[in-house]
């Protein structure tokens, strides 16, 4: 066996002990990068660079009531270590901001909190015995710009309030940003079932509406071409931005590029409208989150989610840790989100069943009110014969698919830098492989994939694996059949009542 040297010369004649020091194969490490677009206050934050979010105040990087405030602010509930970033999307042209009020009309007659909720946040006030319209009017429209605590931040509504010029019983509602996305705030009374009126005082309440324009995903997708992001999370769900979306990502996924990422967006609507907004898609590479009077605005929950799925299968986790990439989403909770006040609003089994055959993500509420992942899936439905296919149903399967590979690469990459090929080796020179040592090295890093809980049956993979050495191309070919380990969702238990248990009974 002949030794290699990377610095050592080969014929040295005057007497030297010469060491050279060389890294071995790295183990494997990767980054895992998440980005959130949306709105940001442009006097503060440049349109369409990227922003780190460190442990830094929300509203300090992005301005008060904006929508990458709260993004960040959510997704580092979820996320509290680990590389997330944050793009701000210019205003569209032409766009005008979205509108709601609340009326008020009489006079208090005894002492009491008077509250709502925007954006799913409270903003309460205490108005006292013979408080005018007028008065409980001025005291809401303070308390809305005052702002609110979360998570220990004070935070700002997506709203600013102020009095009607031509009428001071009227308090108005404008979105902080001009576009479409205005219209998916909500305002909304006694979410947490707590005394929300005070006798002799009622409230009229108009939606926000009106919001036009708006901006788009297309700029800040085209600022990122070349950038390693693995979970991009954006609240623009039309066909246009999700067409946008499904290019960008075909090319990021492209063998060549091998950036790879995955999208998620959210929609709203009833069940009707989801299950065709959903059908109409079929993207291994983005998800949906479907909600329908969702306290909170689709940012919100496209933050949490993305946030959740970023720490949950980061690309970057060592094999120790790695099975969390494979494992299901389902009861991982979303903290502060707020689910529907009306119960028609949440889905039960059998609507989630179908939104879940159309490419809709879905969630529940549990018990305490808190709202957990059900399942998490993209929008692929059939292939390229237009057959159903669920190969990349569930976005386990894109992550394993996308740690896998980048593990195959450090593992071949690691072992064989500098490489000839041969058919053999009998002299067992370093800087030589041949197939059988490249099948071998592929064999043993699927084991090792097995071994964390990624993937499994190995026995199959070693007797399907194809390795051909193409020397007149300088090119090794891999057929790699990967099997992913396989989520457990559902517990089929069949419970047969008998009288007394006899072997004769028991088999019918």
């Amino acid at each position: 066996m002949s030794i290699a040297f990377n610095q050592v010369p080969g014929d040295i004649r005057v007497p030297i002990f010469a060491a050279e020091i060389n890294a071995g194969p790295p183990p494997y490490s990767s980054i895992s990068r998440c980005l959130l677009i949306g709105r940001a206050d442009e006097e503060l934050v440049e349109p369409l660079t990227l922003i780190p979010i460190g442990s830094a105040d929300p509203t300090t990087l992005f301005g008060k009531g904006t929508m990458l405030a709260d993004m960040a602010l959510f997704a580092r509930q979820v996320m509290p270590l680990g590389e997330l970033y944050a793009m701000a999307v210019p205003e569209g042209e032409s766009a005008t901001a979205a509108v709601g009020s609340i009326t008020f009309s009489g006079t208090a007659k005894g002492r009491g909190t008077f509250s709502r909720y925007i954006a799913g946040e409270k903003y309460g006030v205490i108005v006292q015995e013979g408080d005018t319209a007028e008065a409980v009017a001025a005291k809401f429209r303070n308390a809305v710009n005052k702002g609110y605590s979360k998570f220990n931040r004070r935070m700002y509504a997506p709203v600013v309030a102020s009095l009607d010029a031509e009428d001071a019983e009227t308090v108005l509602l404008t979105a902080v940003h001009k576009g479409a996305e205005g219209n998916w705030i909500r305002i909304d009374r006694g979410l947490n079932d707590d005394p929300d009126g005070v006798k002799g005082v009622s409230a009229s309440v108009v939606q926000p509406t009106g919001g036009l324009g708006g901006a788009s995903v297309e700029d800040a997708l085209a600022a990122i071409v070349a950038e390693p992001f693995d979970w991009i999370g954006s609240p623009w769900s039309s066909t246009g931005a999700l067409d946008e979306v499904r290019d960008f990502m075909a090319d990021r996924w492209s063998p060549l590029k091998a950036l790879y990422g995955h999208y998620v967006t959210a929609q709203d609507g009833n069940l009707a409208a989801l299950t065709a907004a959903g059908a109409l898609r079929n993207d291994p590479h983005a998800t949906i989150i479907g909600v329908y009077n969702c306290p909170h605005p689709r940012w919100s929950w496209v933050a949490s989610v993305t946030a959740r799925l970023a720490f949950s299968k980061n690309l970057g986790r060592e094999l120790a840790t790695a099975v969390e990439i494979a494992r299901p989403m389902q009861t991982l909770v979303l903290p502060g989100l707020v689910g529907p006040k009306n119960s028609v609003a949440v889905f039960d089994p059998a609507d989630r069943d179908s939104l879940l055959r159309n490419g809709i993500s879905t969630w529940v509420v549990r018990p305490d009110g808190q709202v957990a992942l059900d399942r998490v899936i993209t929008t692929y439905r059939v292939n390229d014969a237009d057959l159903l296919d669920t190969t990349f149903l569930d976005v386990e399967s894109i992550a394993i698919a996308a740690y896998v590979s980048r593990y195959m690469r450090n593992k071949l990459l690691g072992q064989y830098p500098r490489h000839v090929m041969r058919e053999d080796n009998p002299n067992g020179i370093q800087g030589v492989v041949t197939p059988a040592q490249a099948k071998a090295c592929v064999i043993h890093a699927y084991e090792d994939l097995a071994g964390a809980g990624i993937v499994r049956q190995e026995d199959e993979f070693a007797q399907y694996l194809l390795v051909e050495f193409d020397y007149g191309q300088d090119r090794a070919n891999f057929y790699l059949p990967v099997a992913k380990a396989a989520a457990l969702r559902v517990f089929a238990v069949n419970i047969t009542m008998f009288t007394n248990l006899t072997p004769a009974a028991t088999l019918l």
